[in-house]
């Protein structure tokens, strides 16, 4: 059920995404003189139902438009692994994703120990990191499973994290594979974008700022559909007659 929704939402973002694009090229005057720019960017005091449901889908459109762009194109790399692989392999030169890949403990050893070796690993990282933000522990729940811990290095920020696992017996440093894998300061620059992915999502990469810009956007990318639907009915309408 949820590889089903998550299809389901992802090609309609897809299709609003591509509505989104021939949308603005609609938008575009056939000739870039002020008249017809002023005409596209304010509002017409005029205010009868058509007109105003006209400017509120072709005006706020337009200045909905780049961060609409940002919240599809990265709800995209989210819900369709295809497009996740094709943007990765773009902005890489060629190369292919890694997966994800946690490491593992070795089994050989049989100290069933957790809070001792926490303690350890805690106060070490902290020495070790002292100006870190932010330490998140998550405990392995299987026999080889391993410490993994998330070092924050900029308050209110998933980005600049490193994701660092060790093994639960002897703390040595496992090595994963993917872009959540790694210090920061060490991953490349493919692997930092992809890390900001969920902060150009929902706007935090600006703060508070730019999360009150994607929530605005938000509400003008809902009210896009049913005002170019009236368009479109009024339209049709007019033809029947």
């Amino acid at each position: 059920m949820l590889i089903t929704g998550s299809v389901i939402v992802g090609y309609s973002v897809l299709a609003f995404f591509i509505a989104l694009i021939a949308g603005l090229t609609l938008w575009c005057p056939p000739q870039w003189t002020r008249r017809a720019l002023m005409q596209r960017l304010t509002m017409k005091r005029l205010f009868t139902f058509p007109r105003l449901n006209f400017d509120l889908h072709r005006i706020l459109g337009f200045y909905a438009f780049l961060p609409l762009f940002v919240i599809c194109f990265t709800g995209l790399i989210f819900s369709l692994g295809w497009f996740n692989k094709s943007f990765y392999a773009i902005v890489s030169g060629g190369e292919g994703l890694q997966p994800n890949m946690i490491p593992v403990s070795d089994t050989l050893q049989t100290s069933s120990r957790v809070v001792e070796p926490l303690d350890s690993l805690f106060y070490r990282l902290k020495a070790e990191s002292s100006e870190a933000k932010k330490l998140s522990f998550s405990l392995p729940s299987k026999k080889n499973g391993v410490f993994r811990v998330s070092v924050g290095h900029r308050r209110g920020s998933r980005s600049r994290t490193d994701y660092l696992f060790f093994d639960r017996h002897t703390l040595k440093p496992c090595k994963g594979s993917g872009p959540f894998t790694g210090k920061y300061e060490d991953a490349s620059a493919v692997h930092k974008l992809r890390r900001m992915n969920l902060e150009l999502y929902d706007g935090s990469i600006l703060g508070l700022f730019g999360k009150s810009i994607m929530f605005l956007a938000s509400l003008i990318g809902v009210s896009l559909p049913i005002t170019g639907f009236v368009i479109w009915h009024r339209k049709n309408r007019r033809k029947a007659r």
